[in-house]
């Protein structure tokens, strides 16, 4: 009777709906009773509630969904930027758990655990062999708060074994991955999605950057998928003036809702680049679309996802929930940037690669907005809604380095698994010849022997062939790619940033566009 329960929670949570049609719930009701006392077999009760759930879901927009307990689990803890578990960073070689590094303060870390330390046993279960995953080592190592967990390793420097009994805390999930200074005038902020914690690190950042007297700073948001909509309002206050409108909100059933600046922006004297681009969506089309609105900052890259819905978690009695969209919302000039959904969820979801079929990641001239959704920002440029965030400066996909060989590498994560492969076996050395990431930057220079020795590894576990036209295409990406795969896993995340924009073009062009004024006036761009 468990799923009555469910309906009856469904039935008050959509009253309105019933009261335009009470024969809907009357007749699920029905439906429901009919086949718990007169179908033939016995039936599963609960399995029966989620298909229903997930069927009538199904007919609202792609966004609402259904979400298993461990489906909210996850997406509380990217919510609320934590989970609780024994704080390493690591990658599976040989059949084998290698720890990159500790997580600073965490659990492993005060225990004494290492970086290259492999792990032998969890609680005495061998976790060594082909069957070991991420999610075989996750399910193990996470758990409640201050729970044990027994492990044995062994170190790297004398492949001696230590036993370890670790209490799990709470490790902390960083939305701002790589923060530092391009030039002495020029910070680089990227943002991976938006938490409860992305204001608090944003503040923590802004206050360094201030303080190294930074005139420019570029937040990038590429790849960004959104997160907690409260955030990106908060980040976009940093650079608006009181009183300022960064976004409202509205639903069928909720008032329009106004998030306004407050006084005392961080950053609200800085020049300002945001870059987006097709996987940039919702939290962060909320920030770069104030922005643009505002004349605030210059926008570069290629038109955003295109998700302006605003959803909510309605939780369950079985500890499951209901992802549910319950407005729009739109940016300071009125632009709602919602792709259409109204063909169906398949050819929704096929939109971006529908993008590259018809080369919008190679040019801008083949990106049209109907005149119906022309918008103005406040100094009188002209904006879209109905279809994503436009950038004001147009940077196509970089082909410069792509090959098929490449695409391969990539696809089957050769370049990475070379990197760990490396980094266990010159460990040692690594850490003594570079001690910090300024000198590894300086001084390791990937060369024609590494390059070599991945080819040669793609070639022996993956089957892919070497090809010299190709291979001679992509060399720069492959060795700059692995420098920077290196000293992530040496250091921090925010260096791998840090070393790849060497050659991000993206990037590149946004440094360049700081040394003038031209390009910002040219857009009306305020700062």
């Amino acid at each position: 009777m468990k799923y009555f329960y469910l309906l009856l929670l469904l039935s008050i949570s959509s009253s309105l709906w019933a009261q335009k049609d009470k024969s809907t719930f009357k007749k699920l009701d029905r439906s429901l009773k009919l086949i718990e006392t007169q179908y033939v077999d016995t039936i599963d009760a609960a399995a029966i509630t989620t298909a229903a759930v997930k069927a009538m879901i199904k007919q609202l927009d792609p966004h609402s969904k259904y979400l298993s307990r461990s489906s909210l689990q996850k997406s509380n803890e990217m919510i609320n930027s934590s989970f609780a578990g024994i704080g390493i960073r690591f990658q599976i070689l040989n059949d084998t758990l290698i720890i990159l590094n500790t997580v600073k303060e965490g659990p492993c870390d005060k225990a004494g655990l290492q970086a290259g330390d492999k792990l032998i046993t969890i609680n005495g279960e061998s976790v060594v062999g082909k069957a070991i995953s991420n999610q075989f080592f996750s399910k193990r190592l996470r758990g409640k708060t201050g729970s044990p967990v027994k492990l044995t390793i062994m170190r790297h420097s004398d492949h001696s074994i230590h036993s370890y009994t670790i209490k799990r805390g709470q490790i902390p999930i960083n939305t701002i991955v790589s923060n530092y200074l391009i030039n002495r005038n020029t910070a680089y902020i990227k943002i991976s999605s938006f938490s409860r914690s992305t204001n608090l690190e944003f503040q923590i950042a802004a206050m360094q950057l201030q303080m190294s007297g930074i005139k420019n700073i570029i937040i990038d948001l590429r790849g960004n998928p959104g997160g907690l909509m409260i955030s990106s309002i908060r980040l976009a206050d940093s650079f608006l003036d009181d009183g300022k409108l960064i976004v409202f909100t509205q639903g069928a059933h909720s008032q329009r809702t106004e998030y306004k600046a407050t006084a005392g922006g961080q950053m609200d004297k800085a020049r300002l680049i945001i870059l987006i681009d097709e996987n940039s969506a919702s939290a962060s089309e909320i920030f770069a679309g104030a922005m643009q609105d505002w004349d605030r900052g210059l926008v570069v890259g290629r038109r955003s996802f295109g998700k302006g819905l605003v959803g909510r978690n309605y939780r369950l009695p079985d500890g499951s929930a209901i992802r549910l969209t319950t407005g729009h919302y739109y940016t300071p000039s009125g632009r709602c940037i919602q792709k259409s959904y109204s063909k169906g969820a398949q050819l929704y979801n096929q939109d971006l690669a529908l993008r590259f079929k018809h080369g919008e990641l190679y040019t801008a001239d083949s990106i049209h907005f109907p005149d119906s959704m022309k918008y103005y920002t406040h100094d009188k440029r002209l904006v879209y809604g109905g279809g994503g965030i436009m950038p004001d400066i147009f940077i196509p996909l970089d082909t410069s380095y792509q090959s098929p060989y490449l695409n391969k590498l990539s696809r089957y994560g050769v370049i990475n698994y070379f990197t760990g492969l490396y980094f266990d076996e010159h460990l040692e050395y690594l850490k003594k010849q570079y001690p910090n990431y300024s000198s590894f930057r300086n001084h390791f220079h990937p060369n024609e022997e590494n390059l070599k020795a991945i080819e040669d590894l793609a070639l022996v576990k993956y089957k892919i062939k070497p090809n010299g036209k190709y291979i001679n295409k992509s060399k720069l990406y492959i060795l700059n790619n692995f420098k920077a795969l290196l000293a992530r896993d040496l250091y921090s995340n925010g260096t791998y940033y840090e070393q790849s924009n060497n050659q991000d073009r993206m990037v590149q062009t946004a440094g360049k566009l700081f040394k003038t004024n031209k390009v910002f006036k040219a857009h009306g761009i305020h700062n």
